[in-house]
């Protein structure tokens, strides 16, 4: 076998190895929290997408909010292992599952439905 044909051959085989791997390991794999897990990773934290609002869930049950400006505050538990969160539009508070993968948190109501992707980072007092 030439130098050539053995550079090729191994290109051949390495490159799609390297590439899937590259995918696989880009991939984010979450977790579903649970009451305790959400307390340690989420409470006392905000929740942000990075520029236009903001949560934050204060450990005494206080939820502060901010959007573009304006500001508004409710309230959250956790309930059957969900986060239960005050919105100004609805009555009833709005629970989801939590599911992280390092500071990336997803959120949603139940299994069929679409999921709220955001970030958790540490509170800043603005």
């Amino acid at each position: 076998m030439s130098c050539r044909t053995a550079q090729i051959l191994a290109l051949t085989i390495l490159l799609p190895a390297t590439v899937c791997g590259w995918t696989a390991h880009a991939e984010e794999t979450f977790k579903l929290l649970g009451e305790t897990e959400i307390r340690a990773r989420v409470i006392g934290k905000n929740i942000t997408d990075g520029s236009h609002w903001v949560i934050y869930l204060r450990p005494d049950g206080v939820l502060i909010s901010g959007e573009q400006g304006q500001k508004w505050t409710g309230s959250w538990k956790i309930q059957n292992n969900k986060l239960c969160m005050s919105n100004p539009n609805l009555e009833a508070l709005d629970c989801n599952e939590v599911w992280m993968s390092g500071a990336n948190i997803r959120m949603r109501a139940n299994k069929d439905q679409e999921t709220f992707d955001a970030i958790v980072e540490k509170h800043r007092v603005k």
